[in-house]
């Protein structure tokens, strides 16, 4: 059987932040000046409502020249405009709206992040400080969780960035130093709708979701590229002919209250230890869930090794997530032309 024991032999890492407070986890959020709003006016051209970015085109016309601009106005992703009312519907092409958003750091590049966009009609519509996957809490008071079941997100009320750390806080090997040498965020997964893996997803940006399934398996849903997990809590050791996969194996246990899952039977991934830095097959991940007493808040920390692009172990504390009763989930559905749409204006 398979030790259950966390080595001593670690790294304590702290969780770190490392985006600006009007950014999500997603990396294009550093193409604009996100302190230098501007304002404008036209005509939209086009609507395109996508995971994991809204786009959409309009048209500026210069009063004294009368000269025509089309701009590219990028919105959060669907699972965070839909919160405040945000549809597929809501602007349609000819819609005259004003637009307050943060320019390009190119002044040559005609793109805006929305911060507020307004119709004719006076409704507004916010894409900037939104959190990933927030959503209106319902009025009338719910209970918390009492087997771990529910949908979880990290606290972004009382924190600016999404939780995670740098690759570079990682005691990397040569071979992943130089891999992440090379780093380009235009190479990041997601621009090809792949899911992050672990132990990426572990603190998500977007909600999670527990489902206890029978007396044997707990199953993970990370709304984010529908990354999906099964725990397998009837069994004591990993079976030794399992196909390694891009998420692993996960066997669960309790210890005293205390969710413990170990994943292990990994296949070899790009940036699957964080952003620029790869993962192999040896990485084993080690994961502790705590519920607290009222059952609304998860307490988070996991430790993972991987021998071949790592030179000791790492152990992260001090994570916590936040119940979201009556979120419900949706389909990520990632476009594929939305989630590389930016590359064509860089």
């Amino acid at each position: 059987m398979e030790s259950r024991a966390t080595p001593l032999a670690s790294v304590l890492i702290a969780l770190l932040l490392w985006l600006p407070p009007a950014a999500d986890a997603h990396h294009s959020r550093t193409r604009f000046l996100m302190d230098s709003p501007v304002e404008m006016e036209g005509t939209i051209t086009e609507h395109a409502y996508h995971n994991p970015h809204v786009y959409l085109t309009f048209e500026t016309t210069d009063a004294a020249t009368g000269d025509t601009r089309e701009w590219l106005l990028e919105a959060n992703a669907v699972s965070s405009v839909r919160s405040i009312g945000w549809r597929a519907d809501t602007f349609l092409v000819g819609d005259q709206v004003s637009v307050r958003g943060f320019p390009h750091r190119d002044p040559d590049h005609s793109t805006l992040f929305v911060d507020v966009i307004t119709k004719a009609d006076g409704s507004s519509y916010r894409s900037s400080g939104l959190a990933p996957g927030s959503f209106q809490a319902p009025e009338a008071p719910v209970g918390g969780s009492t087997d771990f079941s529910g949908v979880w997100q990290p606290d972004f009320a009382n924190r600016n960035v999404a939780a995670g750390f740098m690759p570079d806080s990682l005691p990397l090997t040569a071979s992943a130093q130089a891999v992440l040498d090379e780093y380009d965020p235009d190479d990041d997964p997601a621009v090809d709708c792949i899911s992050e893996s672990l132990p990426g997803t572990v603190l998500p940006v977007y909600p999670v979701q527990f489902s206890r399934v029978g007396e044997d398996e707990l199953h993970i849903w990370y709304e984010q590229f529908d990354g999906r997990r099964v725990v397998h809590l009837g069994m004591s050791e990993h079976p030794a002919d399992v196909e390694p996969s891009y998420m692993g194996h996960s066997i669960g246990w309790f210890e005293d209250g205390v969710l413990v899952i170990d994943t292990r039977h990994f296949v070899e991934t790009v940036w699957g230890l964080d952003r620029g830095t790869p993962s192999g097959t040896q990485k084993h991940l080690v994961e502790r869930y705590t519920l607290s007493d009222d059952g609304m808040r998860l307490g988070v920390e996991y430790w993972f090794e991987d021998p071949e692009y790592m030179t000791e172990a790492v152990t992260v504390t001090g994570g916590e997530m936040l119940l979201k009763p009556g979120y419900e989930f949706e389909d990520w559905d990632c476009d594929a032309e939305a989630a590389r749409r930016h590359l064509a204006v860089e």
